[in-house]
């Protein structure tokens, strides 16, 4: 066929785990810090069942230092702490990743802050050595019952939230 003679990096052969190990860690990337596209709920419906804004002191009493998990908003997930000293420390991971191509598991690295509207800013690493470092991104963070909800806006109805739980 006339493809056969066609010079690319399969016919000079590659380690695949290699080629796996960057894409595993944009896919992360992108599920960590897309736009809220896929979230549970949004602000109007949380607001309306009875969710309330956490104050920063709340923030720290009831989610600092514990390790928190949830969805993110392409479908992985992620299991964090929110280290009093301002370390973030976890693992994410995301819906491309198998168990055939290796650990679906990505280290995940950072730190955390306030910002003058009370919003929780984090900036995180995906990955170890040649990770990608995410800019600040700030967010809100509410709570109803026992689940905790993060949106970028704290009065648009219209506002994706993620759901967050304290791992027991």
């Amino acid at each position: 066929m006339w493809f056969d003679n066609v010079d690319t990096p399969m016919s000079r052969g590659f380690d695949e785990e290699t080629a796996v190990l960057p894409s595993l860690l944009l896919g992360l990337v992108l599920l960590l810090f897309a736009p809220l596209a896929i979230a549970q709920s949004n602000l109007g419906e949380l607001l309306d069942a009875g969710a309330t804004k956490l104050s920063v002191d709340e923030f720290k009493q009831e989610l600092v230092q514990h390790t928190i998990v949830g969805p993110t908003a392409t479908g992985g997930n992620i299991e964090v702490m929110y280290v009093a000293n301002g370390v973030i420390h976890g693992v994410g991971t995301h819906p491309f990743a198998t168990g055939n191509v290796g650990n679906p598991f990505s280290p995940i690295s950072g730190e955390w802050k306030v910002d003058e509207n009370g919003k929780i800013c984090t900036r995180m690493q995906i990955g170890t050595l040649g990770g990608v470092m995410l800019p600040f991104r700030c967010q809100f963070w509410f709570k109803h019952d026992k689940q905790y909800f993060l949106a970028d806006s704290d009065s648009d109805r219209s506002e994706r939230v993620l759901s967050r739980t304290i791992k027991k």
